[in-house]
């Protein structure tokens, strides 16, 4: 790392450009004058006074009242410790505000005829998982492989089935139903191979007959590679035409 490196790394922390270099030169210096941070850092001498007085109401830097005045940086620890414990309140903070703003917004938006596209497997996992959290009753899940078993989606199964719900999951795989089948309360199905449709389908979810999930596998963006492409929607006409075809093509017993 250099000292271009370190301010960038001070900066992503919450600092101005300034009060990084002030504070970089203040850790070269051990304590230093405004001429002598100058120096030793690229910032105007008239820009140290307003940056070391920034850092040291940000409790980063100590003023020694003399002619001409000093500077010198509290411990490293203590600077950690505090730019690390800012960053993480302002996060908290913001992150808290998002939510509370987007609650209403969530609520409408999802409940509306909307289908939505969501791409990359991870993604696709964590809405599989947040859908199936929301399940009242019923649960049908289909997946290729061991690999759309994902963690979060296979905690989110077995929690479902825990707490009373009909969780279904279906496969021709039977690496996927030896898995599931560990799994109480969670009732493995086999999909014979004559219904297995010759496209590169991926998984689908049907939730309490009025959610559909349902990903294929597709070009990746820019034309690189092969990526996990699933739409979803609830509550809306397309959800509930798609969910009785693949209740009768996969589910039926």
């Amino acid at each position: 790392m250099d000292d271009e490196a370190a301010v960038e790394g001070l900066t992503r922390l919450g600092l101005t450009t300034y009060e990084a270099r002030v504070f970089l030169g203040l850790q070269k210096l051990g304590a230093g004058t405004a001429a002598a941070v100058t120096e030793v850092v690229d910032v105007p001498r008239s820009q140290v006074y307003g940056a070391a007085e920034s850092l040291e109401d940000r409790g980063l830097v100590e003023v020694q009242q003399s002619t001409p005045t000093r500077y010198r940086p509290v411990s490293l620890e203590r600077a950690r410790s505090r730019l690390l414990d800012d960053l993480e309140r302002t996060g908290a903070e913001t992150f808290d505000y998002l939510d509370e703003v987007g609650e209403s917004a969530r609520g409408e938006e999802e409940e509306s005829e909307a289908i939505w596209l969501v791409r990359g497997s991870d993604s696709i996992a964590s809405r599989v998982a947040t859908l199936v959290g929301a399940a009242e009753s019923r649960i049908g899940y289909g997946a290729p492989g061991p690999d759309h078993l994902e963690p979060d989606v296979l905690a989110a199964l077995r929690d479902a089935a825990t707490e009373g719900i009909d969780v279904v999951v279906a496969s021709e795989d039977p690496a996927v139903r030896e898995v599931v089948g560990e799994a109480a309360g969670i009732t493995a199905l086999a999909i014979p191979p004559e219904r297995t449709p010759d496209v590169d389908t991926g998984r689908f979810l049907i939730v309490d007959d009025r959610t559909i999930l349902l990903s294929v596998r597709a070009t990746a963006a820019g034309g690189d590679g092969v990526e996990e492409v699933a739409f979803w929607s609830a509550d809306s006409t397309f959800a509930a035409v798609l969910v009785e075809v693949l209740e009768e093509w996969f589910l039926a017993g």
